[in-house]
């Protein structure tokens, strides 16, 4: 059975499209087999970023139509393996614009209210044996198809930008995870926040100040930020995920001050899958965040940091 994450966050622009996508490939790269899930309807998700646009969207006049799409699957006879892309890393479901439909197509279906929340679960379930991690991305407007997510994943990863707005959204989640639990008592559902993690962060300083804070009032938050670099914006720009890039002939070498990104994506996803616990994951990060690869690899880094630590490769 595979552990499931859904990275979410209420505001738009923490990154959560980018850490799905790093995390996805940080975790694939150590031997699980991974399945991202798009449920995002905008054509500029993760489906894009991992070089498949033109599967998101129809352009009827053009010719353009893509059969089946995720919402056949999710409302048709489709099955889910009929539309799986693969990656570097990971497999993919490819998102698609007329998700945007989402909520009038579940009122229109023949599933009760209820019922109406396990949509995305029913239908990733019935592969969810041939995966060890399922991570999906949705958009940040609180929707129906939101709620699939969260209700399909369960463990939820939240991008938080450090100021009273990422802030607010933090509360907006953890009141929408509690109104799921009185919801769905009894029914097998356990939705919980499993971290925090900052991202795009200036200025540590500020950093130290918030984490202290949101731990001080219970907010699960993770050692490490996820800063600002122009680095994941190339690697946006070049469709392809971090460890892709820094491999690729046809790509630039990381820059000393960025040779600490990939180390933190290997290092979170660890955390995620539960090769690290959180102590164990600071005592890396500690270890780890200020060497220089070279021509190591993120893997090889943690692995002489730590030699005794066992991962699923």
């Amino acid at each position: 059975m595979a552990i499931g994450f859904t990275w979410w966050s209420a505001s738009g622009g923490p990154g959560k499209t980018t850490n799905a996508m790093q995390t996805a490939a940080a975790i694939g790269r150590d031997g699980y087999d991974v399945l991202a899930v798009d449920l995002d309807p905008q054509r500029g998700a993760l489906t894009h970023y991992c070089g498949y646009g033109d599967l998101a969207y129809d352009d009827e006049e053009a010719g353009h139509v893509v059969e089946p799409d995720i919402m056949d699957v999710l409302f048709g006879e489709e099955g889910l393996e009929e539309i799986i892309v693969e990656t570097d890393h990971f497999d993919l479901v490819p998102g698609h614009e007329d998700m945007g439909n989402f909520e009038s197509a579940v009122a229109d279906s023949s599933r009760m209210a209820a019922d109406q929340f396990f949509v995305v679960r029913d239908a990733i379930e019935d592969l969810s044996s041939d995966y060890d991690v399922v991570i999906i991305d949705t958009q940040a407007t609180h929707t129906k198809l939101v709620d699939n997510a969260l209700v399909a994943a369960q463990n939820i990863m939240v991008p938080i930008e450090l100021t009273p707005k990422g802030k607010a959204s933090q509360q907006e989640l953890e009141d929408t995870l509690e109104a799921i639990e009185k919801g769905f008592r009894g029914m097998n559902v356990d939705v919980t926040i499993r971290g925090t993690v900052p991202s795009r962060v200036g200025n540590a300083k500020i950093f130290e100040e918030y984490r202290e804070q949101m731990e001080n009032e219970g907010i699960p938050i993770s050692p490490f930020s996820i800063p600002e670099h122009s680095l994941l914006r190339y690697t946006w720009d070049k469709r392809m995920d971090l460890f892709s890039f820094i491999e690729s002939e046809d790509t630039r070498e990381l820059r000393a001050y960025e040779e600490h990104v990939p180390l933190a994506y290997k290092v979170i996803g660890r955390w995620m899958v539960g090769d690290y616990s959180y102590d164990e994951a600071i005592e890396r990060w500690d270890e780890v965040k200020d060497k220089e690869m070279g021509d190591a690899t993120p893997e090889k880094l943690l692995e002489d940091a730590d030699p005794t630590t066992e991962v699923n490769v």
